[in-house]
C-alpha cells in the first residue's frame, strides 16, 4: 500500500466529486458556481477522515485474500469500497449526533447515495493511479 498514492487519490477524489456533484445538483435556485465552492468544504474532511482510513483498512483486508483472476478481484474491490461508502456515510451520522435519524430512509438515503458515489470515484481513482504508477515504474 503506498500512502502517498491514496493521499493523491483521495485529493483527486474531491476535485472529482466535487464536480460531479456540483453538476447533478445545479438548479435555477443555486447554479455550479455554488455547489462548486459548497461540496468541496463538506467532502474534503469527510473523504480525507473517514474514506481515506476505510480505503486502507479495506485494501489491508483485500490482500489477505489470494485472487488467482483479477475480474473477481476487481467486482470484490468495487464492492467492498461501496460498502465503505455506506458504512462512512454511517459513522458521519453518527459523529454530527443524528443517531435518530440514522434509520430514517427518507434522510439518510441520498446522503449515503452521494457516499457511495464517492466511494466509486475514490476506488476508480485509486485503481487507475496504481496501473500508471506501475506503467512508470516498468519504464524506468
Amino acid at each position: 500500500m503506498n500512502l502517498g498514492r491514496k493521499l493523491l487519490t483521495s485529493l483527486l477524489t474531491v476535485i472529482l466529486f466535487s464536480l460531479a456533484a456540483s453538476l447533478l445538483s445545479m438548479s435555477e435556485t443555486y447554479d455550479f458556481g455554488f455547489y462548486i465552492a459548497v461540496y468541496p468544504i463538506y467532502a474534503a474532511p469527510l473523504i480525507f477522515l473517514i474514506g481515506l482510513p476505510l480505503s486502507i483498512v479495506v485494501d489491508f483486508l483485500l490482500n489477505k485474500i489470494r485472487f488467482t483472476n483479477h475480474v473477481p478481484y476487481l467486482i470484490v474491490k468495487l464492492l467492498s469500497y461501496a460498502c465503505a461508502g455506506f458504512v462512512g456515510m454511517c459513522i458521519f451520522y453518527l459523529v454530527i449526533g443524528a443517531r435518530e435519524n440514522i434509520f430514517n430512509l427518507k434522510e439518510t438515503f441520498p446522503l449515503t447515495l452521494l457516499g457511495v458515489f464517492a466511494a466509486m470515484i475514490f476506488v476508480l481513482v485509486d485503481l487507475g493511479l496504481e496501473a500508471l504508477f506501475k506503467a512508470r515504474k516498468k519504464q524506468l
